[in-house]
Formats: C-alpha cells, structure tokens, sequence
C-alpha cells in the first residue's frame, strides 16, 4: 500500500523471483560446500603428491571463482533488485529489523571475495601451507555468510517470539534456525559434490579422474542421508499453522516435497552411475545431468519454505502481497484504493469498475497470481467461476483457501475485483438466473363417503423435499430415491390400523414408477422406497408429481381404499450459481460438476477430477458420512452435511435465508418453490427453525468436533474457528448430528399450543425417533406427518404447481385443507363424536 506496483501479466506469479532466486541459492550453496571441498581437496592431493591431481584443484579453483563469485554475485545483486520490485514493504522491514546481521553478513561476503581471489592467484605462488589456510578462511567466511542468511530467512518462516519483544536476537535465533542451518549445510557439501562431478570428469589422467569422480560421488551421497534426518528435523520443527499448511493443507507443497525427494534420489543415483568407470563421451554429458538435479533440490526446497509461510511474506507480519497485518480492517472501511498511495484510480465507479478491478489485481493478486504466464496462472481459476461466485470467494478467501490473504477493500471494490476477474480474465458474462413460469398442474382428489366407506388410507412422503444432487459424469452425492409411507385405518368407535390380509401398490402418474409397499420395520405402516426423478421424458420439470396408493384385500383384490399424495423431489441445486456450467435447467451439470471437484482436488489434496475425466464418477458418501442415507464414508472426515455447510458458511456469510436459496430449491420465483406449508404462509423462513448458514454448520460441526474417538474429525475445529455465529454466542449453540437431530416441533409449541418460533433453534430432538417424520402422537397411533403433511409442506400448504396439490389427503377426508381431524373432523375415522384430545393435546381444538 506504501510503495509503487510493478505492473506484471505473464510474467507475474513469482516468476521472476523463482527463475533468479533458485539459481542464486543453487550457485550460493556451491560456494559454501564448495569451499570446503576445495581445500580438503588440496590437502588430499599434496598428501598423495599427486602432480595431476593438484593441476585439477587449481583449474577446479578457477572454476570455482567464476561460478561463485562471477554467476553467484551478479544474480545476488540480481536477488536484491527483483525483491525489492516485487515485495518492497518485506524488504525494508528485513532491513530494518536485521541492518546489522546483513552488514555483517557483507563483511563475511567481502571475507569471502577477498580470501577466494588470494587463494586462487596464489596457488603457485604461496607456501602450500600458507595456501591450506587461506582455503580455510575461505570456508569459514562463506559458512559465517550461510549462519547470517540462515538466521535472517528463518525469520521470515518462523518469526518466534520476535513479534512481541521485537527482539533481534529473538528473531535471528527463530525456532527453525538450528534445523534450517543443519539442512542447508548438507545440501552444500551435496552441491559440492554434484559441481566436482564437472570438472572431474574432465580430468586426462585415468587414475586422477576415477580418485575425484568417486569422491564427488561421496561428497553427493552421505551428505544426501543428512538432508532426509535434518529435513524431517525441519518439518517438525515448524509451528503448527505451517506444519499443516506444508503437511495437510497443499496438495502443491506435499508435490514439491516429493520433487526433493525424487531429485534427491536421482542425484544419489547419478553419483553412483558416474561412480562407475564409463566411457568419458557419456560421463561428462551425464555429470551435466546430474547437475541439474541439484537445481531441483534446491529449488523444490526454496519452493516448500516459500510456500509454507503463505500467506504472508513474513509470517503474521506482512501479507504475500505487501499488505501489513492489521491494517486490513481501517484500510477496508475507507476503501483499500482510497487509502493505497500509489493506486491510480481512487474510487470504483459503474464506468470505470473494470478498470479498477484491474488495478485491485495487480496491488493485491500480482504477486502471487500470473495472467496466462508458466507460474499460478489464475486465468483458468477465473473462468470456473461466475461473478456470483468470485464475490462470494473474495469475501472469503483467507478462510477457503488459508495460503492466500484477506482481501482488503469495500464492497464496490470487491464486486470491481470480481467483474474483472470472471469478464476480462475469466471471459464470462454470466446472467442471473432467469425466475421460472410455472404452468398450473391437474390435482385429482379422490372420491370419499364418510357414509358407506370402512377404510381411510393415509399416505405421505419422508421429507417435505428431497433433493437430487449429481452431476452427470462428474459425482453424485445424493441419488432420487425417496419413501413413501402409508397407513390403513379401519373406521370404526375404536379405529384400527390394519397390518394383515392387505396389499398395498402405488402408481407415479405418467408411468415414473409403480410397485408394491411392505411393512416397515419396527412400525405399523407401509413403506416403498423409489427412484423418481423431478422431470418429465420432455425435460421439463415437476418437483410434485403425484402417487396414486391402493389397498386392496388379499384373495379378493377388492379395493379398500385409494388415495393420492405429491412426492417432493427436485434437482433444482443451484451450484451454478457460483461454480459456471449452468445448463439453464437449474440443475448441476457436467461442467458445473467438474468446476467443483477441480476446487475440491485443490483445496484437499485429492485427484476426483481425474477419476471423473477417467469414467469414474466420485461417490461423495463413499468418503463423506451421510446420515439421512446411513452412509458411513470415511470416519475422520466430516459428514456431508457439516462439509458443505461448514465450507459455505464463509462464502455465503450474513445473507439469513438468502444464503439458503443459494443452494436449495426455496427461491420464491424458482421452479420448484419447497416453502409451500403453513410456517412459509405464517412469513417464516429457513432460518427460524434452523438457523442462519453460519449457525447452523456451527451446530454441525461441533458434533463433528466431538466425533471420531474423541479426536474431533479432521477439519471440524478449523472451519469453527472461521465461523461468525450469527444468533448467540459460538459456545451456546447446542451441537447436533445432521438428520437425526432436528428442531423439536414441541419447543416451540410447547404442550401443542400456540407456537414461540424463537425456541426452535437449539433446541434439537435427542434422536432419530423424535424427529418429526418419525414421532408418533401421544397415543402411539398415528405418526406426525401423516395427519398434519410432511416438513415444508405443512397443512394447510400451497404448492405452487397447484393450490390443493399438497392437500389431497385433507380435502378428500374432511373436505377441508387443513390437519386431518383439525375443526371437530374426528369422523372421518371414528363414527362416535370425539370430546376428548385423544392423539395430543389441543386436537379437537385445531
């Protein structure tokens, strides 16, 4: 925010840093193992009085000069000019907190020049012995330079106890110093091997060469098993925040430690292939090989620590983009463009909002993204996404993805970012969801004389909206099945259920399906279970369509009772919304599918996507619990449930019931319109029973939190620490497991009065069996929902397909749309009057 922008495109994303940075550190370390391989080379040589072998130390000297002092310091200088164009705000608080560790880090270097250029001028000319020393001070100058870098960019990483003494000596001796300088002391007597490689197989004599090529061979090799101890050392030695974030969180830093461990292996190998006596026309070529393996070692490390401190540049002091910690929110509420000195537009308007998405990018993007470059090419990201969705991301970001930081700015300027991003990058013009015209459906009711008809024949759906979620080729999470219950009574003084010498079928109309209903175990009523999707064979949609349920007399097959009922069932999941792909059908298509396991695979280290392109489609139960299914998936991750309530908790914060119809089929101009029963008429939204989306995945997750042996499961505790309850406290909210605990009818009808809906949230049935679709009434005859409908479609309810389409059940019985029994309407089973409250409290009344 204080200091001037480079302006890059496809050559942004760290490129500079990482083309000039990691060749640098590959040459600095030579120069450091190199050191010290020189003069112990000397002295073996003079010990064995080898002529041909000391002619090889001078040339490798020469060698030695050009590539460390020549290469190596003009890329250092290189080093210091890239930093401070790309990250001046972490460069001046370097200089600032380590002035004199650098200024004595320059008189090492300045040792280092001066005892390199005495050492190789004076090899002729000096005593051997006074030449050994020389040597000697050379290595010690260049290992005091490594201790002071050392120390300076450990600090970066693992600040320690500096960031609240401010300390020097706090920073410098950081908890990774030790490990850190062990690890990188190996690697230089490794790259000192790999560089001898060079030069020795350049050597004329047989005997001279094979001596140094097996001793490049050495210094390659054992120092390698050093790095695998002191590198594991250096892992375990991180705080917990970059442990995770190199261990669990990146899937890109967990391939990069894998890079070091397969170039390291390969140099290994290399060094023992050029071990060998072969042809010298192979040996040189593949010295040069081998190398570049050292490169990869170097640079998959530099990679790993760069990418473990994201994301900041100095861990918990200074954003990757240059934004100092704790300036986000006073620089947010004037507007991060009104508050950046160098910013060139000041203020986001309608006319110019592109243009200062575009300055937003460079000041807050740049440095870690590039535009179609080689490096973290954030174009491909941007076209997965819509507007919709890249707000919502931006909002969000720190806490979806936690290597990246905070965005910094108002809502006009994340709405500028967002435009940017997903129209000029991304090159999207996506158009909100067009509201659907719902064409009037036929309703049936079917005939019923309370005079001369025995039986009443109850049936209802298991919820009061199932929704299909799969993506066609990509994953399915929750496949279209449903149940469908239904109850015989015999009318009578004392109404009867019947269980025996019955047979109970239902039909879809349309032909969707049909089959016969068996008891349900442990219950008195029937049950079939069936696949139904909410379309019609021309595409079109019906959420409702309607079943036709008979029961009939074994042997006779004479008709007992028939009677319709809607099944609630709708694919109207709006992922695309957010995630691209929309097919103008309100359903999750392919493409959506795949946006969405590309993110998944790059926030959780998983390979979904492949397996999809593969033929492959993911079962998202297969590792994710789904308690409404009885799936068991995998027990250290989260349930479905609290995995995407928990996720979108953060990109969908603060909209109430909005942030509901985001996903779930509940918009008012939709095309399937869930919200149709009495709570929806009485103005009550999804929020007054479950909560907001923050709250309830806070719920969710706290059981999780709770789960798997008592060690939480993985995720559970972060993703509530990211959380802003909306409604209490975080620490009031009760937790409950998804499906079988849901809001208690009776707590806010408390004794079936007259309803407090502010006792519905929090207040969770203790289990499966006192959910409302499975509750029976106080007598144990008939169970909740199949006098008063199913959950959000409550009597008297209007389906938007049909004012009575709901309501069959109650206008075929008591001619009246409302709970069966509900205005004196005892009589539709029992034929004496009732007085009395026989099913719950307040029947007779309501």
């Amino acid at each position: 925010m204080e200091y001037p922008i480079w302006h890059l495109g496809a050559l942004a994303g760290g490129f500079w840093i990482a083309l000039i940075g990691t060749f640098h550190v590959f040459l600095a370390h030579f120069a450091v193992g190199g050191g010290l391989y020189l003069v112990l080379s000397e002295i073996y040589a003079r010990r064995l009085k080898s002529p041909a072998l000391l002619a090889h130390v001078k040339k490798h000297s020469r060698f030695f000069l050009l590539i460390t002092m020549v290469a190596g310091g003009v890329t250092g200088v290189g080093i210091w000019f890239i930093i401070g164009l790309l990250s001046p705000q972490a460069t001046s608080t370097l200089i600032k907190v380590f002035v004199y560790g650098f200024a004595t880090e320059w008189v090492f270097f300045l040792g280092e020049i001066v005892a390199l250029l005495i050492y190789y001028y004076g090899f002729d000319r000096m005593d051997p012995a006074d030449h050994i020393r020389m040597g000697w001070f050379y290595f010690l100058f260049a290992f005091l330079s490594l201790f002071m870098i050392n120390g300076i960019i450990g600090f970066m990483l693992t600040p320690g106890e500096w960031h609240t003494t401010r300390n020097f000596w706090d920073a410098f001796m950081n908890p990774t110093f030790w490990p850190q300088l062990v690890l990188r002391t190996a690697i230089c007597l490794s790259m000192a091997g790999l560089f001898g490689f060079v030069t020795a197989t350049r050597i004329e004599d047989e005997l001279a060469r094979e001596r140094m090529v097996r001793m490049a061979a050495a210094w390659t090799i054992l120092p390698l098993l050093v790095c695998v101890a002191s590198g594991w050392w250096y892992i375990k030695a991180l705080p917990q925040a970059q442990y995770e974030m190199v261990m669990l969180r990146s899937a890109r830093i967990s391939g990069f430690l894998k890079y070091f461990q397969a170039f390291a292996g390969l140099a290994a190998l290399g060094a023992l292939a050029l071990a060998v006596k072969t042809p010298s026309r192979i040996r040189f070529p593949l010295a040069l090989l081998v190398l570049l393996t050292g490169w990869g070692i170097i640079g998959s490390f530099e990679f790993v620590r760069e990418a473990a401190r994201k994301p900041y540049l100095i861990y918990e002091h200074i954003y990757s983009n240059g934004i100092r910690v704790g300036t986000e929110e006073a620089a947010s509420a004037q507007g991060y463009l009104a508050t950046a000195k160098w910013a060139r537009i000041r203020e986001v308007t309608e006319e110019n909002k592109l243009a200062a998405g575009a300055e937003l990018y460079q000041h807050q993007c740049s440095s870690c993204h590039s535009i179609g470059g080689p490096m973290n090419d954030i174009k491909p990201w941007a076209a997965n996404l819509t507007q919709r969705g890249m707000v919502a991301l931006i909002g969000a970001i720190s806490k979806v993805n936690p290597a990246m930081p905070p965005f910094v700015g108002n809502q006009a300027e994340k709405q500028a970012l967002a435009s940017y991003l997903s129209e000029v990058l991304g090159g999207r013009k996506d158009e909100a969801q067009a509201a659907v015209t719902l064409a009037e459906l036929a309703t049936e009711i079917p005939a019923f004389n309370p005079a001369t008809d025995e039986y009443v024949l109850l049936a209802w759906p298991d919820l009061g909206m199932h929704m299909v979620v799969e993506s066609q080729g990509a994953f399915s999470l929750r496949p279209p099945l449903l149940e469908l219950n239904a109850q015989l009574v015999k009318r009578g003084d004392s109404p009867s259920k019947i269980t025996d010498d019955v047979d109970l079928t239902f039909a879809v109309e349309g032909g969707a399906a049909s089959g016969g209903m068996k008891l349900a175990h442990g219950r008195e009523w029937y049950q079939a279970q069936l696949s139904l999707s909410p379309r019609k064979p021309d595409g079109t949609l019906n959420p409702y369509p309607l079943a036709t349920i008979e029961a009939r007399a074994k042997g006779t097959g004479a008709v007992l009772g028939r009677t319709r009922v809607a099944l609630p069932v709708s694919d109207e999941v709006a992922c695309a919304n957010c995630h691209g792909g929309g097919d103008n059908k309100g359903n999750i298509s392919g493409e959506t599918g795949m946006n969405i396991l590309r993110i998944h695979d790059r926030l959780n280290r998983t390979k979904l996507l492949a397996q999809a392109k593969g033929g492959k489609p993911v079962l998202c139960t297969s590792c994710h619990s789904d308690p409404l299914t009885g799936q068991e998936g995998r027990g250290d991750l989260l349930s479905v449930s609290a995995a995407l309530h928990g996720f979108h908790a953060n990109t969908l914060k603060g909209q109430g019931a909005e942030s509901c119809a985001s996903c779930h089929p509940s918009r008012p101009d939709g095309g399937t319109r869930f919200q149709r029963g009495l709570h929806a008429q009485m103005g009550l939204d999804c929020v007054s029973c479950h909560g907001a989306l923050e709250d309830h995945a806070l719920a969710l997750l706290k059981r999780e939190a709770e789960s798997f042996e008592g060690k939480g499961k993985r995720g559970a505790k972060r993703l509530i620490s990211q959380i802003t309850p909306q409604a209490m406290d975080k620490k009031d909210i009760p937790p409950r497991t998804a499906w079988l605990q849901t809001p208690d009818c009776l707590a806010c009808h408390k004794d079936y009065g007259s309803p407090d809906p502010s006792q519905a949230f929090g207040n969770w049935t203790k289990n499966a069996d006192g959910r409302f679709r499975n509750k029976l009434d106080e007598i144990g005859a008939l169970s909740c929902p199949s006098c008063h409908g199913p959950q959000h479609a409550l009597y008297p309810s209007v389906n938007p397909y049909g004012k009575n389409r709901d309501a069959i059940q109650p206008l075929q019985y008591q001619k009246l749309a409302r709970p069966l029994g509900a205005a004196g309407n005892c009589s539709m089973c029992h034929k004496i009057k009732m007085d009395t409250d026989a099913h719950h409290p307040n029947t007779i009344q309501n």
